[in-house]
């Protein structure tokens, strides 16, 4: 039952059955149970991958850059093996200058907008992507891995340095390993389950698979986009969970205090196996470990935009209630977490 429980919390479903589908004494049930999700895990990606490449060969016929995010990036990149990884939905990046046409695109293609009850001003200023859905499909359009900091700009020659693979009969542009790695450090910081070990395999098996990986690059950009605090969150994540070996100059050469680096191992080795944890008092204990500055994390819970709060609450928005609630969030959220404690 305890595996069980860890293995849906992490994702892992298909993963542990390729790896035990031959142990002895393995119970019929959990056997069952384990086999059932690794074919319709297989059934999905596939419906997920076609999908993908109608998108990206319309994008290619109208001269619209794209490049597979996460879990496609993951099928483009170790092709044609769709049974390891799950997948919710098919992530793309693409260039915001281009997002009109973008638009115009997958409405074509018979895509819907999903605001998900919000403002498109909200979505298109506050966060960095919209979704659309087709068939049960949900599609992410994001234009940015992180959200806008001021006049930073995260990884400046990502587009310059992408590389092509073979699909099986497409050639697909993806990030270059180190800006997918990257892609993954920076989406932990604006993502709710940042213990999740579906993202971390996905880490190392990158990492493991480019021998010749840029590691001065990694720390160059981490320290520019400061985001060496989220890039040493999931390399040690890599490290300790997939005995991914990461050199021990990289680690040190990531400029965050050591107390910082040892609160994260610590949060990593105390929470992760934890079934059942509250993850949203987990990604609040997480927010503060992210950031390689601690003034961001604070501004940005004193300054959180409206429907994030909502969201992250549960509060339906636009409400007279919501309102109120947002304009008194610095006595809501104590009272709220002390109320929940009890």
């Amino acid at each position: 039952d305890k595996l069980i429980a860890l293995v849906r919390q992490h994702n892992l479903e298909s993963i542990v059955f390729y790896r035990l589908k031959d142990a002895e004494h393995l119970p019929e049930d959990i056997y069952a149970y384990l086999r059932a999700h690794y074919i319709s895990n297989i059934s999905r990606n596939l419906r997920f991958w076609n999908e993908f490449l109608k998108i990206h060969t319309a994008f290619l016929e109208n001269n619209l850059s794209i490049l597979p995010l996460k879990g496609i990036d993951t099928l483009a990149r170790f092709y044609p093996y769709f049974d390891l990884r799950s997948m919710c939905d098919i992530d793309i990046l693409i260039k915001e200058e281009q997002f009109p046409q973008v638009e115009k695109i997958l409405f074509s293609l018979g895509c819907q907008k999903n605001l998900y009850g919000l403002r498109q001003d909200y979505w298109r200023k506050q966060q960095c992507h919209i979704a659309f859905y087709k068939d049960k499909i949900v599609v992410e359009a994001h234009w940015g891995l992180d959200f806008k900091r001021g006049k930073r700009v995260i990884l400046p020659h990502l587009w310059e340095r992408v590389i092509r693979v073979d699909s099986g009969k497409h050639k697909i542009s993806i990030f270059s390993p180190e800006d997918a790695v990257f892609s993954f450090a920076l989406h932990w910081r604006h993502f709710g389950n940042v213990l999740c070990l579906k993202q971390v395999s996905d880490v190392s098996r990158i990492i493991k698979n480019s021998p010749g990986l840029d590691w001065d690059y990694v720390l160059k950009e981490g320290r520019l986009a400061k985001a060496e605090a989220a890039m040493y969150f999931i390399l040690m994540q890599a490290n300790l969970f997939c005995e991914t070996e990461i050199p021990e100059d990289v680690l040190n050469a990531l400029k965050i205090p050591s107390l910082q680096k040892t609160l994260i191992k610590k949060f990593l080795l105390k929470y992760t196996f934890q079934i059942k944890p509250s993850l949203k008092r987990l990604y609040l204990k997480a927010h503060f470990l992210l950031y390689d500055n601690i003034l961001e994390p604070i501004f940005y819970l004193i300054n959180i935009p409206y429907e994030q709060f909502c969201k992250f609450h549960n509060l339906k928005p636009y409400t007279l209630k919501s309102n109120l609630v947002y304009i008194l969030r610095f006595l809501y959220i104590p009272i709220s977490l002390c109320l929940k404690r009890n």
